[in-house]
């Protein structure tokens, strides 16, 4: 179990944790009850939680945050009664609240407000898989700026409207890289949408009042392609 606490106390593996409860949770499909060393098991997880600096995990993504505390309260009313089928079952659902709620803040992670801009740009840079070219014209700078924002020996990063463009496009590859190629992703941008009265998502981004607009698009197109 101690993957499991180590993965929660340490904010860059919150993937680990999920994939630990899952082998705990599988664990416990096969049982009627709920077994002492799985109880054991799910009160460490519940100290773990309580330990953990939450509000690190709000600055992602505070929706799943709350679940997971929730769902550890839940967990822990399950054990009251472990001999109990419907107890086990309380506990399964609890527990696969947690896991999906850490998978969630694992994927935002990347792109979330608790990394730097240049480490976002670096992030944007390997997942796109596109030509620096490439990349720099979406964003509207050359190839050399894009060049010193990703370079490690270089303190420069994106400021100001590039940082939030960096931002802004890092968010909605996050979620476009599950339905498209890492250069996919990119294309997406050049694509004329009817839902945009045939304007390119590119269009959009020098404007921040249209960042929501192009999060819902790109996340209902993730929602359809995904189903």
């Amino acid at each position: 179990m101690s993957a499991v606490l180590d993965a929660i106390a340490d904010l860059s593996q919150p993937e680990a944790a999920a994939s630990e409860i899952q082998r705990l949770n599988d664990r416990l499909a096969g049982e009627r009850a709920i077994p002492a060393d799985i109880a054991d098991a799910v009160r460490e997880l519940a100290a773990g939680v309580d330990q953990t600096n939450l509000q690190r995990w709000e600055a992602i993504d505070p929706h799943h945050a709350v679940i997971v505390l929730h769902s550890a309260v839940s967990a822990l009313r399950a054990l009251t009664d472990p001999d109990s089928s419907a107890a086990r079952d309380q506990l399964r659902v609890a527990l696969e609240s947690i896991r999906q709620s850490l998978a969630a803040i694992a994927e935002r992670e990347p792109v979330s407000d608790e990394r730097t801009p240049k480490q976002i740009m670096q992030w944007l840079a390997a997942r796109t898989e596109v030509s620096q070219p490439t990349l720099a014209d979406l964003l509207g700078v050359s190839a050399r700026q894009l060049q010193r924002w990703l370079s490690e020996s270089e303190a420069v990063q994106p400021e100001g409207d590039d940082a939030r463009k960096v931002r802004v496009v890092a968010r909605v590859v996050n979620q476009l890289r599950f339905v498209l190629t890492p250069a996919g992703t990119i294309d997406w941008f050049g694509w004329p949408r009817a839902d945009l009265d045939q304007r390119r998502p590119l269009e959009l981004l020098d404007d921040p009042a249209e960042e929501p607009t192009l999060a819902i698009i790109a996340g209902a197109m993730r929602s359809q392609l995904a189903g």
